[in-house]
């Protein structure tokens, strides 16, 4: 259980913006301590008076009396809780002010008395009790007994396509049209709905504990009459956390922390925006362990290290897990990245990351494969309403990854077992304009390209993908999108893009999407 006015001890600074105002949030929270017990008592002997009556009117009854009594122990099991969070609190606040006070030990002596609003606030009956219905509102039940909060996106996406799409919902690749297919579709869909929970443990080692899982409806569609509007569950990150003043450790499935920007959209949420144009963003198990350093008082040298997965873009059985290339090497991969952070400077803020990717994949009884990347990364805002942010990568190998057209290597022939093996280098990025003229208005575009080199892809002189297609050698996606937020749990959003793919042989083609989009977060 989560009391809502202890939610601000968490960052003594701005609850405490004088250390003065300590003795008067500490008075009213004695007093409040008081009350609340006062009160506690009284319902106790109210309940208590009560199941006597009770009792002495229904003692021909044992089956009430077993009722009564039953919700007796219940009360009391509520009431010792109730007062253990209270001590708690009381222990919390006195921790954190002899931090204060040890902080600004002179602080306090000249400190005038200001107007006991928190005390008065405690005294109110009518303020504790919106308190006590806020508190019911808010809670959540957890086996551990530790703060829980449950969060989602109820999305809905209204879409209308031209041109030949690989998928109707989420395009991200055009095809030329041959005689007999449809010149594009209509369509709405709720899959892109997220649910997620995250989870605040104890310190551990000096660090504050979390975790969080988030889910969504995008593995597939059921083979059953109308399963098309039927997504089925899929998990998109987990993620485990320590966190201490200047060091963090994560463990779970994220995106891969080297590449950590994608443009903002909601008519792409199943996917980054631009995935197969230029943004790396698969959600890869990892470990990885973050130092923050301060340079100077608006500026932080951020320090990232960790081993990932080294997946490959193969698709894995129904049941079971086969090994891909990566993972049969046994080496997992490892990254890295350097990043300055100015975010939070009045002058010149920015984030500007460098960083690298390394693994290595085995395929059949082939020599084994490098796979590699360089990364960067900028956010940058430019005036009081623009924000300039992207990508950029170069690479081989990187289909696991989401880099290459989703392709790492190519082959001379379709079926297994094959004849030879050639990796496919690769470079690519995306680039996006914000700007935001109100609050609750913003305006966004982005383009993006993702591009196999030539001499690769034609080093055989008919390429095939690990999945037996021809594989692509650019792939481009511009797109525009206006989101409107009345409130800060309601959004529309209006997004138009333009797809341009070309093969390895033949055609290019290019395509179009108009998506309409209504979500209510939570």
């Amino acid at each position: 259980m989560e009391f809502p006015f202890a939610r601000n001890l968490s960052n003594p600074l701005t609850s405490l913006k004088h250390p003065g105002n300590l003795a008067q949030i500490t008075d009213g929270y004695d007093n409040h301590s008081k009350h609340m017990c006062a009160f506690l008592r009284f319902i106790l002997v109210v309940c208590l008076g009560s199941i006597g009556c009770v009792a002495q009117e229904t003692s021909s009854n044992p089956t009430e009396v077993d009722r009564v009594s039953r919700e007796l122990q219940e009360t009391r099991s509520e009431l010792a809780e109730s007062r253990q969070q209270i001590k708690d609190l009381r222990r919390d606040l006195d921790e954190l002010r002899n931090q204060v006070q040890s902080d600004h030990p002179s602080s306090t002596e000249t400190t005038p008395p200001a107007a006991s609003t928190v005390a008065n606030a405690d005294q109110d009956v009518g303020f504790l009790a919106a308190k006590i219905a806020e508190l019911h509102q808010d809670k959540v039940e957890s086996a551990s007994k530790y703060p829980v909060k449950i969060s989602g996106l109820v999305l809905f996406n209204a879409y209308r396509n031209s041109g030949s799409l690989d998928i109707q919902d989420l395009p991200s690749l055009a095809f030329p049209r041959y005689p007999g297919t449809p010149d594009g579709s209509i369509g709405a869909t709720m899959r892109q709905t997220l649910l997620g929970v995250d989870a605040s443990g104890p310190k551990v080692f000096g660090a504050q504990s979390s975790a969080s899982v988030a889910t969504d409806f995008g593995g597939g569609s059921p083979t059953t009459s109308y399963g098309v509007v039927n997504g089925l569950v899929r998990m998109r990150t987990a993620d485990i956390r320590l966190d201490w003043e200047k060091t963090s450790v994560s463990i779970g499935q994220e995106t891969p922390f080297f590449s950590p920007l994608s443009p903002t959209s909601y008519a792409t949420v199943l996917e980054p925006a631009l995935a197969w144009s230029g943004n790396l963003w698969v959600w890869t198990p990892q470990i990885e362990i973050e130092q923050r350093l301060s340079l100077k008082p608006d500026s932080t040298l951020v320090l990232q290290g960790g081993l990932l997965d080294p997946l490959t873009e193969e698709e894995p059985p129904f049941q079971g897990r086969v090994a891909t290339a990566g993972e049969a090497t046994r080496v997992p991969a490892l990254a890295g990245r350097i990043a300055i952070d100015r975010s939070t400077a009045t002058h010149y803020p920015f984030i500007l990351g460098f960083a690298g990717y390394r693994a290595r994949q085995q395929y059949q009884t082939f020599n084994q494969i490098d796979s590699w990347t360089v990364n960067t990364d900028l956010r940058i805002p430019v005036g009081k309403y623009l924000e300039v942010s992207g990508e950029w990568y170069d690479g081989q190998a990187v289909g696991g990854l989401g880099g290459g057209i989703w392709t790492s290597v190519v082959y001379p022939d379709v079926d297994a077992p094959h004849a030879a093996i050639h990796p496919l280098r690769s470079t690519g990025g995306w680039v996006q304009l914000k700007l935001k003229p109100a609050t609750r208005f913003e305006i966004n575009g982005a383009f993006g390209q993702d591009e196999n080199f030539g001499r690769d892809l034609h080093f055989f002189s008919n390429p095939f993908t690990e999945l037996g297609f021809t594989p692509f050698q650019k792939n481009r996606t511009e797109l525009v999108n206006l989101i409107y937020t009345p409130k800060s749990f309601l959004l529309f959003a209006l997004e138009y893009r333009h797809l341009f793919t070309a093969p390895a042989l033949g055609e290019g083609a290019s395509g179009d999407d108009l998506n309409l989009a209504v979500g209510v977060r939570f």
